[in-house]
């Protein structure tokens, strides 16, 4: 028995050096950059049977990573509204209780520091926070700055509304304006629309609805858009914040006047 142990302990000695002896040796990394950095919103829907989960809606955004200076900053965007992001949730989404993560160099390991959230916690990022990267070889180090500009406004008129009105290109007959249209915030009282959306289908052309203190709308050119849209004149464009209704009169010249009469309902 103990001739048959000491032939198995050779063996075992040998094989492992044979494993040993055919392995490279590993790189030890000795880069501390951050390469990638996103931002999630994390929120509880109810489905039918009253059973909670948890949803993740990655925010858009542009994000600037300076290796030279260890600096981030990001400009986050908030992505338009599905059957379980709502409008409603859209608005819940703050820099105060957001989500971060990241993509580090190789085998390098990130700490917090000066009260910053850990990746993948929510965390407070209305301030600027510091994080320190250390690389592989447990020796270099980098303390990097984030910066998150402010979320976009997303005032109480925005959302999905359906359309219906009337088109008038000169002297031909009217077109039905009809379908959806989304109204996307440009402040606290300004939106902005894409015209005849079901007749022309271009994103060119484009204007603001701003709505003023007593629920009159002032239709006002968008200074991206392909045309100069106006107001037209006599006819006042309204707001009924029971209905959440617009009611928008509007124009712009081409080859011939082209004039809007079309009601916007909040769906």
């Amino acid at each position: 028995m103990k001739k048959i142990l000491y032939i198995c302990s050779v063996l075992l000695l040998a094989l492992t050096s044979c494993v040993s002896s055919g392995l490279d040796e590993l790189p030890v990394y000795n880069e501390a950059e951050i390469t990638n950095f996103n931002l999630e919103h994390r929120f509880l829907v109810t489905n039918a049977n009253g059973v909670q989960h948890m949803e993740v809606v990655t925010l858009g955004a542009t994000v600037n990573i300076d290796a030279a200076t260890a600096t981030i900053t990001a400009t986050p965007t908030i992505p338009a509204p599905t059957s379980t992001f709502t409008q409603n949730e859209r608005r819940n989404v703050s820099l105060e209780k957001i989500v971060a993560y990241t993509k580090l160099s190789p085998a390098a390991k990130i700490v917090p520091l000066e009260g910053a959230s850990a990746f993948g916690a929510p965390g407070d990022f209305t301030k600027e926070r510091r994080y320190m990267v250390t690389a592989a070889d447990g020796k270099t180090s980098k303390i990097w700055t984030i910066k998150v500009n402010p979320l976009p406004i997303i005032n109480e008129y925005e959302g999905t509304y359906k359309e219906s009105g009337t088109l008038i290109r000169g002297a031909g007959p009217a077109d039905i304006l009809t379908g959806e249209i989304y109204l996307s915030s440009v402040n606290t009282n300004t939106l902005l629309a894409q015209a005849g959306t079901s007749v022309f289908n271009n994103p060119a052309i484009l204007y603001q609805i701003k709505v003023n203190a007593d629920n009159t709308v002032t239709i006002m050119s968008e200074p991206t858009a392909s045309v100069v849209i106006t107001p037209q004149a006599g006819v006042p464009s309204t707001y009924n914040p029971a209905t959440k209704t617009f009611d928008l009169h509007y124009q712009y010249t081409t080859s011939a006047l082209r004039k809007f009469d079309t009601q916007l309902v909040l769906k």
